[in-house]
């Protein structure tokens, strides 16, 4: 009797592939006029998609413009949606796109210090009552921003989403369709401009994590 060959099942493999699964069965009910399941995807997706817009574009206003643009854009094309990536991956590619097209025509250089940030860059006479840490908090947003600029908007993009809104390297690489190790080149030739900028500083920031 020969030996029985034993199979082994990949449980991160099969959820991801249940997950895919999912996607394609919502979004066929979405392309097909189910209200509730384009509701569905717009509620479970609006404020990641916002994130990938604010990361292009410094403005709040336009971001939210930007994602209801991305989704008119998605309803159109969710016919074609095959399932291969997930649909997030997918709705963050299209906004991510259509991002970059607003800031082209506007002809807007990428800035990703937020309007709160930029508020607290012109201290006046009426700051004195400011706490200590309140001010040492000013301080280090001008000067984060401040380093931040020596960036190409490409290493700002890629910077903001993997350092200040947790996107994991994986999820950058399809957003901004570039590979892993591109994206983490590119991570640490920003970290490493932005410690020159900030040497005088006593800001340390850390290389970024093999994976």
């Amino acid at each position: 009797m020969g030996k029985a060959t034993i199979y082994q099942l990949n449980s991160g493999n099969q959820s991801n592939q249940l997950a895919l699964k999912a996607d394609r069965a919502l979004a066929k009910l979405a392309s097909s006029g189910d209200r509730e399941a384009f509701k569905t995807i717009v509620d479970t997706h609006k404020q990641r998609m916002f994130t990938v817009a604010r990361s292009v574009i410094e403005d709040a206003a336009l971001a939210e413009d930007i994602v209801q643009e991305a989704f008119i854009k998605a309803y159109k094309a969710l016919p074609d949606f095959r399932g291969q990536s997930r649909l997030s991956t997918w709705l963050h590619r299209i906004t991510y796109l259509t991002a970059i097209d607003m800031s082209r025509q506007r002809s807007r250089h990428l800035r990703l210090a937020t309007d709160e940030f930029e508020e607290d860059a012109t201290l006046d006479g009426n700051n004195s009552s400011r706490s200590e840490s309140q001010l040492e908090s000013t301080q280090l947003h001008q000067q984060i921003t401040k380093a931040m600029q020596c960036l190409s908007d490409f290493e700002q993009t890629v910077f903001t989403l993997r350092h200040m809104q947790n996107f994991k390297l994986r999820e950058i690489a399809l957003v901004v369709d570039r590979s892993e190790g591109t994206v983490k080149n590119i991570l640490f030739r920003a970290i490493r401009k932005m410690r020159d900028q900030l040497a005088g500083a006593h800001i340390q920031l850390q290389e970024i994590e093999r994976c």
